[in-house]
């Protein structure tokens, strides 16, 4: 506890840990609508056509992996240190080649709309599911351009505080447009067509922003010059990096997409049902953690042109931190999870609660992944992280569909919490002992 008071004032006047608080209020308002606007919906629905909705949810991440953050999140590493040098050319260039990108990436996941209703009709029995998840497949369209954009800008240029209001107005006005949609007796496809229409007012909102931020900073380009440098820049530029932080991104983030896409296969809709929502209850709680790997992924470049030698110091603490809070929010949630799924979801959806108990361990270590992502692209060594990801998914998916298929649900859990920990635990060792053989790494060396 002395320890714990002599390092608050500390922790209270340093910029990052003000900047995570100041994303962390938003991240949880956010959760808390997202939460909220679940609730709504899941008892609109009831757990038959609920499940359809999960699943239509989950089918549409892996059609819009392409559109994921993992380019973005790329060109962020390479704005943080082209910012921190000053470098307005660098600047431009960058945020040219993800216009570019934008555009490729979601003309390809137009192509795969069509495919959707025959996709799910060949695993679900359900072409319609197809259906719903071209919906928000158009919604990440469209949320993949200026939204994502502005987004960039104003974390680039530590404008946290409105970075996160735009984060907030995204997700409050998709979701009261999705329960809005469902009440007035739309269904599933009320639902989805909520983010379609919210993620369209949002891209006005997010274009009026960029503008705001590029008057207000000459190191961003305006609008007419990133059009013009968009036609022009070549993809070979960025490419070669970006398209590996993208691929090693999009496959992590198949480590929440898969468990619910996969269970559908072997167990009925309601049970998709509480499995989705224990996964999802506890996945709540772990995004408080988001917004410290959101930061570092534009800090740990900018740390390697000001303070290399404090970096695996950094990293090595703030995943230890990181995984102290998130065995506390898991154990929070293991508690509170019947009174949660009885009263807040109602007594149709009380089953569920039990399978929240599943995922402790998956909670315990999840913490410790946060610094990860932001690592591997800042040392370049994002190959290795897919080769991890690709194996632990190469093993992992057999026997995570052969664990569902013989213990159900709890075959499911099961199978993400190996995922999961495994793919953490040897990421991180694998790192210190990296950082351990090298004294000054360059972000973004051949």
């Amino acid at each position: 506890m002395d320890l714990i008071k002599q390092r608050l004032p500390y922790l209270r006047e340093h910029p990052f840990v003000r900047s995570v608080a100041s994303l962390q209020v938003g991240s949880f308002f956010t959760n808390f609508l997202q939460a909220a606007a679940g609730v709504v919906i899941a008892r609109l629905l009831q757990p038959q056509l609920f499940g359809v909705y999960s699943i239509a949810f989950s089918l549409a991440g892996l059609a819009t992996i392409l559109l994921g953050s993992g380019i973005q999140d790329a060109i962020v590493s390479i704005l943080g240190k082209a910012y921190g040098q000053r470098n307005k050319d660098e600047i431009s260039q960058a945020f040219a080649f993800l216009l570019k990108m934008s555009f490729i990436t979601a003309a390809v996941s137009l192509v795969v709309v069509f495919f959707l209703p025959s996709i799910a009709q060949r695993f679900y029995g359900q072409a319609q599911i197809g259906f719903f998840a071209g919906i928000v497949v158009l919604a990440s369209i469209v949320s993949s351009f200026f939204f994502s954009f502005s987004q960039i800008a104003l974390q680039i240029t530590g404008k946290i505080k409105q970075m996160t209001t735009l984060l907030v107005a995204d997700v409050t006005i998709r979701y009261l447009f999705s329960v809005l949609l469902v009440f007035v007796g739309m269904g599933v496809v009320g639902a989805m067509s909520g983010h379609l229409l919210g993620a369209a007012i949002i891209c006005v909102v997010a274009l009026l922003i960029w503008e705001w931020a590029r008057k207000s900073d000459e190191l961003l380009p305006s609008l007419r010059n990133l059009v013009i440098q968009g036609k022009r820049v070549s993809l070979k530029k960025y490419f070669g990096f970006s398209f590996w932080v993208a691929v090693d991104k999009n496959i992590a983030s198949l480590y929440f997409i898969l468990p619910v896409v996969l269970s559908g296969i072997y167990i009925a809709t309601t049970e998709v049902t509480f499995f989705k929502l224990a996964f999802g209850f506890v996945n709540l709680a772990m995004s408080l953690l988001g917004p410290i790997s959101v930061l570092l992924n534009a800090e740990f470049p900018k740390m390697q042109v000001q303070e290399n030698i404090k970096m695996k110091k950094n990293f090595i603490k703030v995943s230890l931190y990181a995984m102290a809070l998130s065995t506390l929010l898991t154990l929070g949630t293991i508690i509170v999870a019947p009174v949660v799924f009885k009263i807040i979801y109602g007594i149709n959806f009380s089953p569920g609660a039990k399978y929240v108990y599943g995922f402790l361990v998956y909670g315990i270590f999840y913490g410790i992944g946060v610094g990860l992502g932001p690592m591997w692209r800042a040392i370049n060594r994002v190959k290795t992280s897919i080769i991890i990801n690709l194996v632990t998914l190469g093993v992992g998916v057999p026997l995570g569909l052969y664990l569902t298929k013989l213990y159900g649900i709890w075959g499911a859990i099961i199978a993400v919490t190996l995922w999961f920990t495994v793919s953490h635990l040897y990421s991180f060792f694998y790192l210190i002992t990296y950082l351990n053989k090298r004294q000054s790494v360059t972000p973004l060396s051949d």
